[in-house]
């Protein structure tokens, strides 16, 4: 798994598919618990379908010196899902708590 900070207007792309009891096939959706930590700005990060065109929606928003969580639904595409921030930098943390199957 990637571990270095997220920087303003940056895209991580995370495997799901095969790793960690989840299915390596038919998976057509997560359920990340994605928590922001350590953010330098006011911004948001979006979780998305991997290769996609990002959408203007929002799923975890944060300010300075906040660690903050939120449970996310997310469509699963190539076996990954992918992460976007708008502003600043910040660690992410996505914990896959569940996960839809064909």
């Amino acid at each position: 798994m990637p571990q270095a900070k997220i920087g303003a207007g940056g895209v991580v792309t995370l495997p799901v598919a095969g790793t960690n009891g989840i299915l390596a096939t038919g998976v057509t959706a997560v359920v990340p618990n994605v928590r922001a930590a350590n953010p330098t700005e006011p911004s948001f990060v979006s979780v998305f379908p991997s290769g996609t065109t990002r959408t203007s929606a929002s799923n975890l928003n944060f300010t300075p010196g906040q660690t903050i969580p939120n449970l996310v639904v997310v469509p699963v595409v190539d076996g990954k899902v992918s992460f976007f921030n708008s502003q600043g930098t910040v660690d992410l943390i996505a914990d896959i708590t569940g996960y839809f199957s064909k």
